[in-house]
């Protein structure tokens, strides 16, 4: 079955020194997609992850995040598994606070709460896409760079929203893990 017919998601992250990998599991705990760290490994080594791509199933891409080099502000691409353009992510700095939002070919859609905390939601001009939190996966795994999100996707959300909310969540993690080797 695919990752895009789960109201319900938990994202289980594998993080070291040159790979962001994740499952993406639904409720019950089964796999039903997994998240691969791209480029090279002398690239990772030195920036860090900057491209992840989705698997829907062995040798099936679904969705692509690439982090575009910008001077100052953060840039996200989130493609589809072919390579064609879904959504922009970019956080805007503003006076007193971090702001992220996503460019969906012209509509768009505010990231709410506590973003860098991993419990926000996904707003639109029509309504909540889906609201992601952080989970507490333990001290070992947090000791060996595992973390945990739980996704919950609004219901009748359509394939492209779903990937775009697949892909944001994990481009966020990439600017998180950017401040982290910055700090």
């Amino acid at each position: 079955m695919s990752v895009l017919t789960h109201d319900q998601l938990v994202f289980q992250q594998t993080r070291n020194f040159s790979k962001n990998d994740f499952a993406i599991l639904d409720p019950q705990g089964q796999q039903v997609a997994h998240v691969e760290t791209g480029g090279s490994a002398l690239g990772r080594a030195f920036m860090g992850a900057r491209e992840l791509t989705v698997f829907d199933g062995p040798d099936n891409p679904l969705v692509q995040v690439k982090d575009v080099v910008t001077l100052g502000r953060d840039r996200m691409e989130i493609l589809d598994g072919t390579g064609n353009p879904l959504a922009s992510l970019v956080k805007r700095i503003t006076l007193f606070k971090t702001r992220v939002t996503l460019d969906v070919q012209g509509e768009q859609v505010d990231l709410l709460g506590d973003i860098w905390g991993f419990d926000f939601q996904f707003t639109g001009p029509d309504g909540v896409w889906a609201t992601v939190s952080r989970a507490w996966s333990g001290v070992g795994n947090a000791f060996l760079g595992k973390s945990t999100y739980a996704v919950s996707l609004a219901p009748g959300l359509d394939a492209a929203r779903r990937q775009i909310v697949i892909g944001s969540v994990l481009a966020l993690d990439l600017i998180r893990e950017k401040q982290e080797q910055k700090s």
